[in-house]
C-alpha cells in the first residue's frame, strides 16, 4: 500500500531544518563565552577623556562662551572694538577658565590613572551569559549584566559603566562584530 504525502507533511522537514539552522545561529550569537585582554595606555586614556568631555553639550557651550570672552577681550585690548569701559580682568580669567576647564579635568583624571598600577597592566575580560569577569594582576571582579548601567563607544574603546562615573575600557579592535553585538544585547537600558 502506497501512502500519500500531503503538502503539510512534505514541508515539515524543510521548515524544521530552517528552524534548527536559525536556532543554532541565534544560540551562537546570543550565547557566547569569550575573553579578551586589553591595556589602556596614557595617550589613549587622555584622548578618550577629551573626546568624552567635548561631546557633552555643556562643555561645548562653556568653551564657545569662553572663546567669545577671550575674543572680545583681545579685540578690546587691540582697539578694534570699545566693548569694556574698564580693564576686563574678570572676563579674561573667566574666558581662560571656561576654555581650559576640560583640560584641567583631564589632567586630574590622567594623574589618577597614572597613580593606579592596576591600569598599567593587562586586564583580562571574560564574557558569558551571566556577566563579565575582570581580572588584573592584583584583582578579580565579577559583574553581572544587570549591574552594567550603560555603554559608550569612544575613540576605539567600548566603555561599560557599572556606576555613573566609573567603567571599564575595552579595546574594540580586540572584539569581533559578533562579540560586540553580544555585549550590546546583554546591556539593559536604564
Amino acid at each position: 500500500m502506497v501512502s500519500s504525502i500531503t503538502k503539510r507533511e512534505y514541508y515539515l522537514p524543510y521548515n524544521l531544518n530552517v528552524f534548527l539552522i536559525l536556532k543554532t545561529l541565534f544560540d551562537l550569537i546570543y550565547t557566547m563565552n569569550f575573553s579578551v585582554t586589553s591595556r589602556m595606555n596614557t595617550p589613549d586614556y587622555t584622548r578618550v577623556m577629551f573626546i568624552g568631555l567635548y561631546k557633552k553639550p555643556v562643555f561645548i557651550l562653556f568653551s564657545i562662551f569662553g572663546l567669545y570672552l577671550l575674543t572680545t577681550v583681545a579685540l578690546d585690548y587691540f582697539g578694534v572694538i570699545n566693548y569694556y569701559a574698564t580693564q576686563p580682568l574678570l572676563e579674561l580669567i573667566s574666558g581662560v577658565f571656561l576654555v581650559f576647564a576640560p583640560t584641567l579635568i583631564v589632567i586630574m583624571a590622567v594623574s589618577q590613572f597614572k597613580s593606579n598600577p592596576n591600569f598599567q597592566n593587562d586586564i583580562a575580560y571574560s564574557f558569558s551569559d551571566d556577566g563579565i569577569v575582570i581580572q588584573g594582576t592584583t584583582f578579580k571582579s565579577e559583574i553581572s549584566w544587570a549591574h552594567i548601567i550603560k555603554q559608550k563607544e569612544i575613540s576605539g574603546f567600548l566603555i561599560l559603566y557599572h556606576t555613573k562615573k566609573f567603567g571599564n575600557f575595552i579595546d574594540k579592535s580586540k572584539l569581533s562584530n559578533d562579540q560586540l553585538l553580544f555585549i550590546k544585547t546583554k546591556i539593559i537600558k536604564k
